[in-house]
């Protein structure tokens, strides 16, 4: 079932909270009625609902209809043709339809939503609306590969597929189809598809074909059923033109604009009008970016760390081990002296002694079930990514994959550690590491990643993909990064804030 109120990969119900609707509800009337609460305008409203359930938006709408109805004619109306709702939950919409007829006895109307069980995402609706609500259902295609394979049979879904993208995408490019010019879109979902990789055809038919009128980023979960989500509430018009938007982000208020909010790489960015702008110059005054001057690797994935992973030195195992850091050992500049874990490091090029083969065979269950062993690209004894062991022994910048602040260190020192860390080391012998590591310290990498990296909730998520895309101004003159390269050094050595500031102040200046 593919209802808003139901979650397909784990069927529990996810209702919309009655203050959402509200919000929602209020939002969008507000932006069709515009101050104007005519008859003509009343008569014309039509509104629909994509994937209603048992319908919490829908009735939503519906009472507050009645109040409008109420002012305008004098007595309670209802008119059929208002309100529509589509979902293959034909048990939800027989729901929907008997609250419909609850709620319109409460005030002396007799009738009941119009309700369709429809897909409505293959299904060929030629009517168009006013105004589309929406709470639409939450899955990727990494478990549901046959719901999508499926849907790229049909011409809206192959136009529409992105590979890793999340099944609610189409919702919104539904969506924006049914409605007309100057209609009104307003759903809730979770944020991360503003700045997803894999969102890059929903982000454009958005940019082309709407504007933004309002925008309410909870970043937490609004549903009870639900923790760990990032809601966000927003509302689009079918029509281009209209800069200006009302942003409320995590209570923050502020006004944005839409010629504004797309970065140098077509994502959205939520943020006030003088931070876009900071943001802009950050971008326009880069001379590279992060990934034409640096590797970027992910550490280790042993795949199952109970046959690799040691919290004491085993001596038997000395010649395969390696000290293996945690990203809780990556501090601003600098990374803890020793390791608390060692790992067995065995790739390809390792050959084993009984020894460990004897270790492992108690594991082997597990490690013929990895997939490379399964893909014969590993053998069942080796780490199921032990990356190139180069660049744990060379001159490095370490950083933490997930951190609430930008925390990034240097060091020379062997450090083997796993996949939630990341590897910056230099694609040229002519790049300055701590001057980098300077930039990645600073409050203006900070400011940067917030709004235009890869975040959840409260924190920065560090990936490969983000950080490669990050802008940097690197100088030409060696005065510069001699500049900063000395005051690294001597927060390396040791930390001080008002050094930090001078770091701070310098790419302040440069951007």
């Amino acid at each position: 079932m593919y209802s808003n109120e139901l979650s397909t990969s784990t069927n529990y119900k996810v209702y919309t909270p009655k203050k959402i609707a509200d919000e929602m509800v209020d939002k969008s009337l507000e932006f069709y009625f515009e101050g104007e609460y005519s008859k003509e305008k009343i008569d014309k409203l039509r509104i629909a609902d994509i994937s209603c359930g048992t319908g919490n938006l829908l009735l939503a709408v519906l009472e507050k209809m009645m109040e409008i109805s109420k002012e305008v004619y004098g007595e309670y109306k209802y008119n059929p043709k208002w309100i529509e709702g589509y979902d293959i939950d034909i048990e939800a919409l027989e729901k929907l339809r008997i609250r419909s007829q609850i709620l319109l006895k409460k005030y002396g109307v007799t009738g009941e939503i119009s309700t369709f069980c429809k897909n409505s995402i293959i299904y060929s609706n030629e009517k168009k609306y006013k105004i589309i609500l929406g709470n639409p259902p939450y899955f990727g295609e990494k478990n549901n590969k046959e719901i999508f394979q499926e849907l790229k049979k049909n011409d809206f879904g192959s136009r529409y597929y992105e590979g890793k993208m999340d099944y609610f995408y189409y919702f919104i490019e539904k969506g924006i189809d049914l409605l007309e010019n100057k209609g009104i879109l307003s759903y809730i979902t979770t944020n991360y598809w503003l700045k997803a990789d894999h969102a890059t055809k929903l982000r454009e038919k958005i940019k082309t074909e709407t504007d933004f009128k309002y925008v309410n980023n909870y970043n937490i979960s609004v549903f009870k059923n639900a923790p760990g989500q990032h809601n966000f509430v927003f509302s689009l018009q079918k029509s281009k033109g209209n800069d200006e938007f009302e942003v409320i982000d995590e209570n923050k208020k502020y006004i944005s604009r839409n010629s504004l909010i797309y970065n140098g790489i077509g994502k959205i960015i939520l943020a006030s009008q003088e931070e876009l702008k900071n943001l802009k110059k950050i971008y326009n005054n880069r001379t590279h970016t992060l990934g034409e001057l640096l590797n970027i690797n992910q550490g280790i994935v042993s795949g199952c760390d109970k046959a690799f992973v040691f919290k004491e030195y085993q001596e038997n195992f000395s010649e395969y081990l390696k000290p293996f850091y945690k990203n809780k050992d990556i501090h601003k500049y600098v990374v803890e002296e020793y390791s608390k874990f060692w790992i067995l490091y065995i790739d390809r090029d390792t050959k084993v002694n009984e020894r460990v083969l004897d270790h492992l065979e108690k594991h082997r269950e597990k490690l013929e079930s990895r997939r490379e062993a399964k893909n014969k690209k590993i053998n069942w004894w080796e780490l199921q990514w032990a990356r190139d062991n180069k660049i744990f022994g060379q001159p490095k910048i370490v950083g933490r994959q997930r951190s609430r602040y930008n925390k990034f260190a240097y060091t020379e020192k062997e450090f083997h550690g796993s996949a939630d860390i990341y590897y910056l080391t230099k694609k040229s012998k002519k790049i300055n590491l701590l001057y980098i590591l300077g930039y990645l310290n600073s409050s203006s990498f900070y400011s940067w990643f917030r709004y235009n990296g890869k975040v959840k909730g409260y924190n920065l998520e560090l990936y490969s993909t983000p950080l490669k895309e990050t802008p940097i101004y690197y100088p030409d003159d060696p005065n510069k990064i001699n500049y900063i390269e000395t005051l690294v050094k001597q927060q390396i050595v040791n930390y001080d804030e008002k050094i930090q500031t001078k770091i701070d102040e310098y790419f302040k200046n440069t951007y």
